[in-house]
């Protein structure tokens, strides 16, 4: 049994499925499932080749590649000892939730690719910084402008005009 923490974020796991289950991987949901257990996975997020496919590429060129990690050389003898279908589970696939992943007999875990997000709580902030007054003009607002009473003016001049014109209108017709 394989257990992802609801906190995985940005990692990869690569299995290796060898013998009669390589078989039910014609449907992927039914391989999934009798590979891994019922664990809730996103199949969008997960991913299932077969090394038949890729032809002249290695599994190890496909992953630098494909999903741009940087492999150690532990990550590099690990994926050079897979069998014919490889599945890459992304953190995504189990979508923030924590999942246990029942491993069939005939599925082997490679390793964990990527090294994540390294989720922390922030520590709260304790400073005298943020006590006290903050200084500024005193007696509230400060004046208005020129301009500003002005424009104030004006806009009560409009009002006035829209409603004698208003009344003029209502009393002719």
């Amino acid at each position: 049994m394989l257990t992802i923490p609801n906190t995985d974020h940005g990692k990869i796991r690569v299995f290796s499925v060898s013998g009669a289950a390589a078989d039910l991987f014609n449907n992927k949901i039914e391989g999934l499932v009798a590979c891994f257990g019922s664990a809730p996975l996103n199949p969008d997020f997960v991913d299932i080749i077969k090394l038949d496919d890729l032809g002249e590429m290695t599994l190890i060129d496909y992953i630098n590649e494909g999903y741009d990690v940087e492999l150690d050389a532990a990550d590099r003898a690990a994926l050079s000892k897979t069998d014919n279908i490889v599945v890459l589970i992304m953190s995504r696939a189990h979508e923030g939730a924590e999942v246990e992943l029942v491993l069939g007999d005939s599925v082997r875990h490679l390793t964990t690719l990527g090294h994540g997000a390294r989720m922390t709580v922030a520590a709260s902030l304790e400073s005298d910084a943020a006590t006290g007054v903050i200084s500024g003009p005193q007696g509230g607002k400060p004046p208005k402008s020129d301009a500003r009473i002005g424009g104030m003016v004006a806009t009560l001049a409009l009002l006035i005009m829209f409603a004698l014109v208003a009344v003029m209108v209502w009393v002719g017709g």
